[in-house]
């Protein structure tokens, strides 16, 4: 999920009326992409086109486009598209409507190796490389943030990433806790232990493998309106658990 390394952009946060109404609704049904449709490299937005918060196509995407869906989807804050969105649009020359494959670029910085569902050349989804994440937590129902740290050191011992990349494959993790967590997610300035963060094994399963909202598992959106920031701890503590890890296997 390259496309979280943009944030540092600063963007304004507006919510319409429409999509206010629309994120107290039904969780839209669950299409996967036909033959003919674009996807990409990121699980959400590739979610958010197969639940149809953006065009199920997934072409002609704008970032306004993006960040509503993700409002209307999950009650997050419209920064989680704003922010990402409008420094990969710039990076693809300031389009101002894309077609999810063109995250796929590589050559651009948007698209990186190691990833948590995909071979390294490859756009395909791979349930096993899946359910090895699952995997490397021993907890029968919960990954952790030790075990997405684990799971990102087994990963990039293979596939090395440089400094720039980790931040955000940390990002890619950090949000699978966070979308199906158990509970809500932690404010950031909550004084929470972040080592004791926990999310459901069947739900981020369903959501890597599938690209689907596991709705059917019990998943439901925010109760609260969860912040970009709330995201930073979650990342430092994978990032952390990581180090840990590499260190003990010196």
């Amino acid at each position: 999920m390259r496309y979280s390394a943009f944030i540092f952009l600063v963007a304004p946060v507006i919510a319409l009326p429409s999509v206010l109404e629309a994120r107290s609704a039904p969780i839209r049904p669950w299409k996967p992409a036909g033959e003919t449709d674009s996807r990409g490299p990121c699980p959400m937005l590739n979610t958010l086109a197969n639940h149809g918060y953006i065009n199920h196509s997934g072409r002609n995407i704008t970032v306004e486009n993006i960040a509503d869906g993700i409002f209307a989807a999950t009650n997050w804050s419209r920064d989680f598209g704003l922010i990402p969105g409008r420094g990969a649009f710039a990076v693809l020359g300031g389009k101002s409507a894309i077609d999810l494959e063109e995250l796929n670029n590589r050559t651009a910085g948007i698209e990186r190796p190691a990833s948590l569902a995909r071979a390294d050349d490859s756009n395909t989804v791979i349930p096993a490389r899946v359910q090895t994440v699952m995997d490397d937590s021993a907890d029968p129902k919960y990954i952790t943030v030790e075990s997405f740290g684990r799971t990102r050191a087994r990963l990039e011992a293979v596939s090395p990433l440089t400094p720039a990349q980790q931040n955000p494959a940390r990002g890619e993790a950090a949000f699978v806790l966070m979308l199906t967590a158990d509970g809500e997610v932690p404010e950031s300035n909550s004084g929470f232990n972040y080592t004791t963060l926990k999310a459901f094994k069947d739900r981020a399963y369903m959501f890597l493998s599938q690209e689907r909202l596991p709705v059917s598992l019990g998943w439901k959106p925010s109760q609260r309106l969860v912040q970009f920031a709330d995201i930073s701890p979650i990342s430092a503590a994978i990032a952390a658990a990581q180090q840990a890890i590499v260190e003990e296997e010196i």
